[in-house]
């Protein structure tokens, strides 16, 4: 069974008087544990198949499972909670709450869920970002690249099966968004959750194990990246062109 099941995903979107069809058929698999990759230029429909996969769009055909469960036909109340217990979802924008520190913007989905975040777990978390140093100060108070980080870790707080990353470094620098990815890499490794990582960066896209190029609605297929920049670079052009 595949931590995250993509089966002819498709959606339009009414704009002006007539329907524009973003995605036209997508299917693809994330294995159990798996850091995999979404790449494809603007407009390719990258952010509308991770709001899908999230349960935070409903296609108009196809199916989207999670562990094996679909998600059609949960309420919004049901989809809610498997976000917050079953995917964790980070966007380019942080979405901290500024006036909470580190340490309570990551347990805020145990929180919403009733109960506190085991101190072992918020430990774990902060060793593995390393922001142990940073535990009591304000989110408004951290770097980019730290806020990201807390992201990221808050993500990873209810220890989901799938994490969904939506051009995360796009408002980092080279420094900090190579940090981050050797974060996720190593959140990968260590947690055992399954990681898809939308970016249009080959730098970014590398620290993934495979990516799938995505352009004008579709899957154009998949290939190995060898955590090698220059071969994602030169597969991503090659195949887009």
């Amino acid at each position: 069974m595949n931590a995250l099941q993509a089966t002819d995903l498709r959606k339009s979107f009414h704009v002006e008087g007539r329907d524009i069809d973003v995605l036209r058929g997508v299917s693809l698999a994330l294995p159990k544990g798996a850091f995999h990759a979404v790449m494809g230029p603007s407009g390719s429909g990258k952010s509308t198949l991770l709001n899908l996969l999230a349960g935070l769009l409903r296609p108009d055909a196809g199916e989207v499972s999670v562990a094996g469960r679909p998600l059609a036909g949960l309420s919004d109340r049901e989809l809610t909670l498997l976000r917050r217990r079953a995917i964790g979802v980070v966007f380019q924008d942080c979405n901290l709450i500024p006036t909470l520190t580190v340490a309570q913007n990551i347990a805020l989905p145990a929180l919403l869920d009733g109960r506190a975040l085991p101190e072992a777990r918020l430990a774990t978390l902060l060793r593995l970002v390393g922001l142990e140093h940073r535990r009591d100060q304000p989110a408004d108070r951290l770097s980019g690249g730290e806020a990201q980080r807390t992201a990221i870790a808050r993500a990873f707080a209810m220890a989901p099966g799938v994490i969904l990353a939506d051009e995360p470094t796009g408002n980092l620098d080279s420094p900090a968004a190579a940090d981050f990815c050797a974060t996720l890499t190593r959140l990968n490794r260590e947690l055992g959750a399954a990681i898809l990582l939308i970016s249009h960066d080959p730098q970014v896209a590398a620290a993934a194990d495979r990516v799938h190029l995505l352009r004008d609605g579709r899957i154009l297929g998949a290939f190995e990246t060898g955590h090698d920049p220059a071969r994602v670079s030169a597969e991503y052009l090659g195949r887009l062109a």
